[in-house]
């Protein structure tokens, strides 16, 4: 495990997070139709792009089980593009649709991240990754107006991460 890739991956998710979050809060106020509006999309892709950095931070750090990473996450990553496409250009909401669907592969490469967290601090990384699937699992719920499932997980997701870094000093390459 190389400690200066984890936390340089910890800071881009972290920063993604809080963009996600942003955009949960204004979708939770706005309805499920600002999914499609030019500020929410304009922050997907910006969140989009961070996952490239994100994914190559992650997989240069050499986590445990790396595949199950490199794998999940580049289908997360291929997925999203997909929909982030069809929800920008053609203003479809199936594009948020196949966006959803991407998101589901997050939580499952973030077991990678979630193994080699847990030898820092056991409560940070399930912190991280139960928070990540609580978002996740929460999505489709914004179509039954309760999309605070998502936000909740994505700030539990925010806290570990936080956490972890805030150990990051303290681990030795």
């Amino acid at each position: 495990m190389n400690p200066r890739f984890l936390k340089q991956g910890n800071y881009v998710s972290l920063i993604a997070s809080l963009i996600i979050l942003i955009g949960l809060i204004y979708l939770e106020i706005e309805g499920i139709s600002y999914a499609l509006s030019s500020t929410f999309l304009f922050l997907m892709w910006i969140v989009w792009g961070l996952a490239l950095p994100s994914f190559t931070y992650y997989h240069l750090t050499r986590l445990e089980k790396p595949k199950i990473m490199d794998y999940f996450a580049i289908l997360a990553i291929i997925i999203t593009l997909a929909g982030l496409i069809i929800a920008t250009f053609l203003r479809e909401f199936i594009g948020i649709e196949i966006i959803v669907a991407g998101y589901t592969f997050e939580p499952i490469a973030g077991i990678s991240i979630y193994l080699t967290a847990n030898k820092i601090n056991k409560i940070f990384s399930s912190l991280f990754f139960w928070g990540a699937v609580i978002f996740t699992a929460g999505l489709p719920l914004y179509l039954v107006n309760f999309g605070y499932v998502s936000i909740i997980g994505d700030v539990i997701k925010m806290l570990g991460i936080i956490g972890l870094l805030s150990l990051s000093r303290k681990v030795k390459a």
